[in-house]
């Protein structure tokens, strides 16, 4: 389970944006509570229905501890243990995660929260994306470890001398510790993840930190005919684009190439932790988007996203879940996760991107986070 974090003072309410006094309990505007929000998929674990999803057998409520308690003792099918489908809406965010229509279980996982503001420090808005490498054991706990990890150091009060980035170095670096501590087949081996993770600090601008391990992406969209274009802000750690940047191949061949997807960074217990970061303070308003490889495999352009996002409606919530429902429709060959960020941005702009070196692809072909 996710641990909460509060904050002793607050100037602005997370619920709506209110200006409030720093001994207030709670928001007069809205009523809301000022503490800081947040959602995990980890929250949601074992609240499974007691149904099986397969045969339509009643049976009794899980135990995500107990691995007999998985399969239903009837047809023997994987049991949805609580994640095949989350709605998390905290008001000026909201994600969606669903396990689409071809998996057995859903290893992507979310994290998404609100910091208010304080007398020492602006307020946050936060969100961490995981998608598992479906070739290891136990993928799914690698994603919600480290998201429920990462999550708590972005909301957790940056002290001034520490910089945005490395403040969400220490959140990944903790994504990864998490990840490692888990109990895993030495025989399959140990639960990992692609990871995208985002900070967003300000009230009258907004500084915009990202970091990203393996495919999981972050776009930056704007609505269509607006000044900004929409943009990709990752790279993907995958051997196209390594190869495309080695000068071996265009990016045409590669992208047709069967091993195109193969990511070559990871989370976990055999890999590097060290992420790309980039930076972004933006010149008009917009939304920051998280999402795994099973939205973005069907809407890889950012004008696509963001024509679809801002057709979906006003709300981080609508947009969510209308993407999400764009890549069932489409398919739903993969887990589906979105987590949409509204931004109130500032009057100077620039996307500053780290390079990312060649690294070894994880387990061979085609694992690019969810199986392809």
């Amino acid at each position: 389970m996710t641990t909460e974090v509060t904050t002793d003072v607050t100037q602005t309410c997370p619920h709506c944006g209110e200006q409030v006094g720093p001994s207030d309990q709670f928001c007069e505007n809205c009523g809301g509570g000022l503490r800081v929000l947040r959602g995990a998929t980890a929250d949601h674990v074992g609240a499974a229905s007691t149904v099986c999803r397969s045969c339509g057998r009643e049976v009794d409520a899980l135990d995500p501890d107990e691995p007999g308690d998985q399969y239903c003792p009837d047809c023997g099918a994987l049991r949805d243990d609580g994640t095949d489908h989350i709605d998390i809406d905290l008001g000026t965010i909201a994600g969606v995660s669903d396990r689409g229509l071809l998996h057995a279980r859903n290893e992507d996982a979310m994290a998404l929260g609100i910091r208010a503001a304080t007398t020492s420090a602006p307020a946050v808005l936060a969100a961490v994306v995981c998608d598992g490498v479906s070739s290891v054991d136990r993928p799914q706990l690698a994603s919600r470890a480290a998201t429920a990890s990462a999550l708590d150091v972005l909301l957790t009060e940056r002290n001034p001398d520490v910089t945005a980035t490395a403040h969400i170095q220490t959140a990944v670096s903790a994504a990864a510790q998490a990840i490692a501590g888990l109990p895993y087949d030495s025989g399959r081996g140990a639960p990992s993840c692609t990871l995208v993770a985002a900070l967003v600090e300000g009230t009258e601008f907004a500084d915009i930190t990202v970091a990203w391990v393996g495919d999981s992406r972050a776009y930056w969209l704007t609505a269509p005919g607006g000044e900004e274009r929409s943009t990709v802000l990752t790279t993907d750690h995958s051997w196209a684009v390594e190869i495309v940047a080695l000068g071996e191949l265009d990016e045409a061949t590669a992208a047709a190439d069967p091993r195109a997807h193969a990511i070559t960074r990871w989370m976990g217990a055999d890999a590097s932790d060290a992420p790309s970061v980039t930076q972004l303070r933006p010149a008009g308003p917009g939304v920051l988007l998280l999402c795994s490889d099973g939205l973005w495999n069907y809407l890889p352009e950012a004008a696509d996203l963001a024509s679809a996002a801002f057709a979906a409606g006003a709300t981080p919530y609508e947009m969510a879940t209308e993407l999400t429902q764009y890549a069932l429709d489409s398919g739903g060959r993969d887990n589906i996760t979105v987590v949409a960020l509204p931004v109130v941005p500032g009057t100077d702009s620039g996307v500053e991107n780290s390079t990312a070196e060649t690294s070894p692809v994880r387990n061979g072909v085609g694992h690019g986070g969810g199986e392809q």
